[in-house]
């Protein structure tokens, strides 16, 4: 399979950014909904936007208008980038060094992760948030975003990607991961997520509309998710070869 090719089409001038917040569709859809409720409360601008030629083809629509699933926006100090696709797993490692790379040359030297891991009856608490670090010098700053790091355990998808990259780079990341189900998205998880974001970059983040509309934005984040599973399962059929009889 030949390699992927990325582009990064860029909208608008990048301003001072330091941090990069990555939010992915996974378990429970926890990474999307956070990052979806930082544009939309912090009115934070789209900036750039990823293509690739082994993407599903796909477009996310927003006012009539179609958008490209994999987006930079940037407000408030960091830049985001977020996906309304489910990231293929073979293009995990290539997408989040394109990722890492791009935003070091726009400034970064952080990286925060969104995402989550499976609930477990044994979690001191309901709004329990763990965390990975990408590298040893990374623990002071789980430590200020009062997260707990997990010592042994195993984590997937593109947060798994970005983190390892991170780690070769020596560029300090933490992935800050709610407990989340497969079955329904909890819309506390993201909004304890954002709290102790907010806390950590010292801004104001209204999670209280998370909340209100919870129900709707559920339906609606896991509708997109699911046509674009649906396209690259498509794709995935078109492109397997018939069984040869001899």
């Amino acid at each position: 399979m030949a390699s992927p090719s990325y582009e990064i089409v860029k909208n608008r001038d990048i301003p001072e950014v330091d941090v990069l917040v990555a939010g992915f569709p996974g378990l429970g859809l926890i990474g999307g909904i956070a990052s979806e409720q930082l544009i939309n409360t912090l009115s934070l601008e789209q900036v750039a936007s990823i293509t690739c030629d082994q993407f599903p083809p796909t477009a996310v629509i927003f006012d009539g208008v179609p958008r490209r699933p994999v987006r930079f926006f940037a407000g408030s100090g960091f830049l985001l980038v977020k996906s309304d696709m489910v990231i293929p797993p073979q293009l995990s490692n290539s997408l989040a060094r394109e990722i890492i790379d791009w935003s070091k040359d726009n400034g970064v030297e952080e990286v925060i992760i969104f995402d989550a891991v499976p609930e477990s009856e044994d979690s001191p608490s309901e709004d329990q948030i763990w965390g990975v670090i990408s590298t040893h010098s990374a623990a002071s700053h789980a430590e200020k975003l009062d997260i707990d790091v997990i010592k042994r355990g195993a984590i997937s998808g593109i947060s798994s990607s970005l983190l390892l990259y991170a780690h070769e780079q020596k560029i300090e990341a933490v992935a800050m991961l709610a407990e989340g189900s497969s079955n329904m998205p909890d819309p506390r998880a993201p909004a304890t997520i954002l709290d102790k974001f907010a806390d950590y970059m010292e801004i104001d983040i209204d999670t209280s509309p998370l909340l209100e509309s919870a129900e709707e934005l559920e339906k609606e984040y896991a509708k997109l998710v699911q046509q674009t599973k649906k396209a690259q399962d498509d794709m995935d059929l078109r492109g397997a070869q018939p069984p040869l009889y001899g």
